[in-house]
């Protein structure tokens, strides 16, 4: 195990994807051992963990910006609308690309987006958001759908581009065992699950709902698993604890 992580780590490849290496043949290993075969347990000894990536997420000021941008290019301004409102709708359900691209009328019901995850298959019940409402009514409910994930994630970022979020955005990560530090602007880094991460990182910032609620409505299983995806910074951080008596004399 030792000498393959450091040919993954010679061969350029990031920690996060050697992470994911040893994860999956400790599993497999793991479950060698409670069938009777013989293994070394020392395998389970290498403990890798995930470093943090560089997943962002969007304000609810942004996703409002992004909601009311007016497109001024006739040039596939339909095509635009459409990939738009798609993405505002996961912005606002917390639904992965593979769900929210999927939706009918038959989802909304009495007000809440209602539909069984293609991934986990779980039953989830979302309350629409007002914009999610206009945009049902503005396709007839027949949301637009049947864009494969890739040509999505193409012109999602030409549309973020357009709409102007260009913020810097600086992070590290480990490649080939060394430290790494890039820089990109936001709209390089959004793609179709940025909607998700925004979503259930929206729902933790109101301060209103309680975790398990907001996992009830990801469908998450786990409180570990459900804080991969709060995606908060520092500043998001400092304002929601500045209020705190902690601070105060």
């Amino acid at each position: 195990m030792d000498d393959f992580i450091i040919y993954l780590e010679n061969n350029g490849l990031r920690h996060n994807t050697i992470v994911g290496y040893i994860q999956k043949i400790q599993s497999l290993v793991r479950r060698a051992g409670q069938y009777n075969y013989a293994v070394d347990t020392t395998f389970d000894e290498i403990d890798l963990r995930e470093e943090p990536t560089n997943a962002v997420f969007l304000s609810m000021n942004e996703i409002t910006r992004i909601y009311y941008y007016k497109f001024v290019k006739q040039d596939k301004r339909k095509a635009k609308e459409r990939i738009r409102d798609m993405f505002v709708i996961g912005c606002l359900t917390a639904l992965r690309y593979s769900d929210y691209s999927r939706l009918t009328s038959q989802n909304m019901i009495n007000g809440y987006i209602v539909i069984r995850t293609k991934k986990t298959n779980v039953d989830v019940k979302v309350p629409a958001h007002d914009y999610v409402k206009e945009i049902f009514a503005k396709y007839g409910g027949f949301i637009p759908s049947g864009l494969c994930i890739q040509y999505f994630n193409k012109y999602l970022k030409v549309i973020m581009k357009e709409i102007g979020l260009n913020d810097i955005i600086t992070y590290s990560y480990t490649k080939g065992g060394k430290l790494v530090t890039a820089t990109r602007e936001k709209w390089e880094l959004i793609s179709s699950h940025t909607a998700r991460r925004s979503a259930a990182t929206n729902m933790y910032l109101t301060g209103r709902m309680k975790t398990f609620e907001i996992m009830k409505l990801t469908g998450h299983r786990s409180e570990q698993n459900f804080f991969r995806y709060i995606r908060l910074t520092g500043d998001d951080t400092a304002r929601n604890i500045s209020g705190d008596m902690f601070f105060r004399k």
